[in-house]
């Protein structure tokens, strides 16, 4: 196992995975696609408006004491910080350790599904904020890329086969989790700088 000291994104899925109030949770790696996801957004949005999305469906979002609701706001709020800082500099999210997402024989664990559909997820509920990006040819090059290769990664239950033989065509899956702490990251760099380009033109 890597060195997880500072690694705020493995200290994330340790705290989910020993929390007691995992059972209506998502997933923790589902949790941090979902929120690698919301802050890569062109413009970010209020933590009150998603911060529901990281709860299971169906199930009340509540905590059973001040203490345990605090501690968890915490985390997310300590994970947000990281990613913002790295994505406004197109650092890589190198601590995702995502090349641990592979069994020897190159098969994806459930680590890598989850991340996936978390990420995905996020982009279904807030596509009007990548709606602000659409003119910016760069941007959307990017953003397409990294939806296609995360579909490969988590495909959908109801994919249609002209979407399945396009899949197939694109790069494996240790090739995929090579490129991408880069790729979400130049992602999210290149979706802020557009949004602002937009709002300076406005002015």
């Amino acid at each position: 196992m890597p060195d997880h000291l500072n690694n705020v994104f493995m200290d994330f899925i340790t705290f989910n995975e020993n929390h007691a109030q995992s059972a209506s949770l998502q997933t923790p790696y589902y949790q941090l696609g979902f929120i690698c996801s919301v802050q890569a957004q062109p413009e970010l949005v209020d933590l009150e408006q998603w911060l529901s999305y990281l709860w299971l469906e169906d199930v009340d979002v509540s905590f059973e004491n001040e203490q345990q609701a605090s501690e968890y706001a915490k985390k997310v709020l300590t994970l947000v910080s990281e990613l913002q800082t790295l994505y406004q500099q197109a650092i890589p999210l190198d601590n995702l350790n995502s090349n641990e997402w592979l069994t020897e024989e190159g098969i994806l664990i459930d680590h890598g599904i989850q991340f996936a559909t978390g990420f995905l997820v996020a982009i279904e509920i807030f596509n009007e904020q990548w709606a602000l990006v659409e003119q910016d040819v760069n941007t959307q090059n990017i953003f397409q890329t990294t939806i296609l290769l995360l579909s490969k990664l988590a495909p959908a239950d109801n994919i249609d086969q002209q979407h399945a033989a396009l899949l197939t065509q694109l790069p494996e899956p240790v090739e995929i989790l090579r490129i991408l702490p880069q790729l979400l990251s130049n992602l999210a760099y290149n979706a802020g700088y557009s949004a602002a380009q937009n709002v300076q033109a406005d002015l």
